[in-house]
């Protein structure tokens, strides 16, 4: 019974489960750090450009919800009984939920990085504002 497929496929989804509990920590870290933004800050109209990146962070945090869900259905497509399937029980079907959680992934991850990058951008300006 080869399981080289269905071995490559479930360890592509767990460094993809793992990159999404990484970017979800991050997701928590800036919301605390938006929050401590609006706590500490006087600076008038900031919670209006806070809820902005807050509103961001969040549609992240669905779509890399709703990825992880398809992620646990691809993996219990690609076992039986707790143990990977053969590989020739993989068909089409599997390959092309794989190939779109692949696309997805990338996708949620590059728009993600915008996200991250943005919030960076604001919370450096802000707390820059601030010192001045």
């Amino acid at each position: 019974m080869a399981t080289i497929i269905a071995e490559y496929y479930t360890d592509e989804l767990i460094k993809w489960k793992n990159a999404v509990v990484f970017y979800n920590n991050e997701i928590y870290e800036f919301g605390q750090k938006l929050e401590e933004v609006i706590r500490r800050n006087s600076i008038v109209g900031i919670a209006k450009k806070v809820e902005a990146h807050q509103t961001l962070l969040n549609q992240s945090a669905d779509k890399f919800s709703k990825l992880q869900k398809a992620i646990r259905q691809q993996e219990a497509a690609l076992k039986r009984d707790s143990s990977l399937i053969d590989d020739t029980l993989i068909n089409d079907e599997t390959e092309k939920r794989q190939t779109g959680l692949r696309l997805m992934m990338q996708a949620i991850e590059k728009e993600y990085i915008d996200v991250k990058f943005d919030c960076y951008n604001f919370l450096s300006g802000t707390l820059k504002k601030k010192k001045d």
